[in-house]
């Protein structure tokens, strides 16, 4: 149990180094700013799509008085009175303002998924037809899974004014009042792994959507303890006090998205094989093996399997060894994220990569460090006469080879 807690505690610590190392600050001010103008095309959009479904349209006050309840702190009464006044004018727009509202609400789901991709290290985004129907499910599906998630809860609740058995009562009643952090995990979970534009793994993404949901419920109380107990802002900035507490909670909400993120990729990498540092040039070998073997098949590798591949103390370093990748040609990123051979590796000999890479040639000592591998023999066969060779070379004294021309 001790082991497994220090396991937990270091995962946490990792994470929110990596928190402040990919400058998640910053991100969280910048979506921040992006929220103000989007937050209300978003809110007009999920409220029309729930309009437009007849078996939803009871529930609708229900959805905007939990989605305040649970997203803003207690103090947002203000905020909330003037969002559903804003979105309810947006909704007597013609349909060409109905368009710029719905690409205003893509253009921050873009802006997120810019953000999540820089810290799983994707350097490619969804284009085209994927990055259209993905957005279009999130604004579409959205809605009705919440919709159909509140249908659930008030069956549930009326358990306990028709239900008769009180077994029933016991055991379903306490879970009601969980819902609104199910949601939430259920909402963190859908988002840390279908935005990055690669695959993250359903354990990490359900680990982390529990994490940010547990995280948010605290701070959201402790904001509104805080907001309530120092009401001296109310003195300075007066009717125009709930736009900074507003802002505030924008922008603390993105930094506990952001660190689900950072956690979902912790989580997705700590299976990475090895912990001992590797030599570089082993490394883009290996991960060439990997691509070539892929190539075979017509198919592709994640950058989150090639991460694991290269080994904890080097995944720092991929995005490096990307672009050096990318830079060379080798490599090139498909629409879907995933990374294929550019060239055919039957046409390159090793010495014409060893030229174009930066590091020098790997020792003995480093094919010791390196796990075994079916094409490691090899390598190290063809290298080791040149290390050999090198020794016997440079074993001239200093003083005699810098004493030429020297009188």
């Amino acid at each position: 149990m001790t082991q497994r807690l220090k396991h937990i505690a270091l995962i946490l610590r990792s994470t929110f180094e990596h928190f402040l190392q990919d400058d998640c600050r910053r991100h969280a001010a910048a979506l921040t700013f992006t929220t103000l103008f989007a937050v209300v095309p978003m809110m007009t959009v999920v409220f029309t799509a729930l309009a437009a479904i007849p078996s939803l349209q009871h529930v609708s006050g229900d959805i905007q008085n939990f989605i305040f309840d649970n997203l803003v702190p207690t103090s947002g009464n203000a905020v909330r009175d003037h969002l559903t006044s804003f979105s309810q004018q947006a909704g007597q727009l013609t349909i060409v303002g109905i368009i710029m509202l719905f690409v205003t609400a893509v253009m921050m789901l873009v802006t997120i998924e810019k953000a999540f991709n820089e810290i799983w290290q994707v350097r490619s985004t969804r284009n085209g037809l994927v990055a259209f129907l993905r957005y279009w499910a999130v604004l579409s599906l959205g809605p009705f899974l919440l919709g159909a998630g509140f249908i659930l809860s008030s069956y549930l609740m009326s358990l306990k004014v028709f239900s008769d058995t009180a077994g029933v009562v016991s055991t379903v009643l306490p879970g009601v009042g969980l819902i609104p952090v199910l949601f939430t995990t259920l909402g963190f979970t859908l988002f840390y792994t279908t935005v990055p534009n690669c695959r993250v793994p359903w354990r990490a993404g359900i680990i982390s959507g529990f994490t940010a949901a547990v995280l948010f419920e605290l701070a959201k109380k402790a904001f509104g303890l805080f907001v309530t107990g120092f009401s001296s802002y109310e003195l300075v900035y007066g009717a125009f006090a709930a736009f900074p507490v507003f802002l505030l909670w924008i922008y603390l909400s993105w930094m506990i998205i952001l660190y689900g993120v950072e956690l979902s990729r912790g989580l997705a990498l700590q299976e990475a094989s090895g912990s001992d540092h590797r030599h570089p040039v082993l490394t883009m070998l290996s991960v060439l093996a990997l691509l070539h073997a892929r190539h075979r098949h017509g198919e592709g590798a994640k950058e989150v399997e090639i991460m694991q591949l290269v080994g904890r103390q080097q995944q720092a370093e991929w995005s490096t060894f990307a672009s050096l990748l990318d830079a060379i040609k080798l490599v090139r990123t498909t629409r879907e994220g995933d990374l294929v051979l550019a060239r055919d590796l039957s046409q390159i000999d090793l010495l014409a990569l060893l030229k174009q890479l930066p590091w020098q040639l790997p020792l003995a000592a480093d094919f010791a460090n390196y796990p075994s591998e079916p094409w490691l023999a090899g390598v190290q066969a063809i290298i080791a006469p040149v290390e050999q060779t090198m020794d016997q070379s440079l074993t001239q004294p200093l003083g005699e080879l810098l004493a030429v021309g020297v009188s």
